[in-house]
């Protein structure tokens, strides 16, 4: 993990909640993706994750990391009071204008683009094949299960979905959206569990 380990670090420094195991886990499953490898992000927040992904993709000195959020502090009921107050610190700045100082001062300014909006809205305007998709926004069913058909058929076969907060445990009502798409994906055979780290869960997209 030493190759790691500055934005490991710059991560933290970030109010977020991939840490520990799961985000040596997610850096270092972003590292190993082929070169050029296009990755999206829906539900960056303040840019936690997104260091973590485009700080990978520096080091391999290839591919771009899609960070999909609305930038509105929205999402599912559980989360929207902790991004409010979380963004109290940050006085009248805008969200997306945090994100994009955090990603800068990381040094990715060439590793990110951001696409403000629904995770709808824009995987409906996308046409590109992506190597790895990491869901951390809207946690809702509703939100997961709208977000996912929309940009699902764009993971390639043997690519990457990660999914944060989807483990087995007990979760606030309205929360548990990626854990219900976890379940699903267990009971189907068109992806494979390959890895979970933390709250986590990582599977490959079978070959057709």
């Amino acid at each position: 993990m030493e190759r790691f380990s500055i934005y490991l670090g710059l991560s933290e420094r970030v109010p977020g909640w991939t840490r520990g195991a799961e985000a040596q886990a997610l850096i270092r499953t972003a590292y190993e993706l082929p070169d050029h490898a296009i990755v999206v992000e829906i539900g960056a927040f303040l840019g936690s994750g997104s260091i973590l992904l485009a700080g990978a993709r520096k080091l391999r000195r290839s591919g771009r990391v899609h960070c999909v959020d609305p930038f509105d502090a929205s999402g599912d009921a559980f989360s929207v009071p902790h991004y409010q107050g979380i963004l109290t610190d940050y006085g009248n700045t805008p969200q997306i204008q945090i994100f994009r100082n955090n990603l800068l001062r990381a040094g990715l300014a060439n590793w990110f683009t951001a696409h403000p909006g629904p995770a709808e809205k824009i995987g409906s305007a996308w046409n590109n094949p992506v190597d790895m998709i990491f869901m951390d926004g809207d946690q809702s069913p509703e939100g997961v299960l709208s977000a996912w058909e929309v940009w699902e058929r764009w993971l390639k076969s043997d690519g990457v979905l990660a999914l944060h907060n989807s483990n087995s445990r007990e979760y606030a009502p309205g929360h548990d959206g990626h854990f219900r798409l976890r379940q699903s994906l267990l009971a189907g055979s068109d992806y494979v569990l390959s890895e979970e780290a933390g709250s986590t869960s990582f599977f490959r997209k079978r070959a057709l």
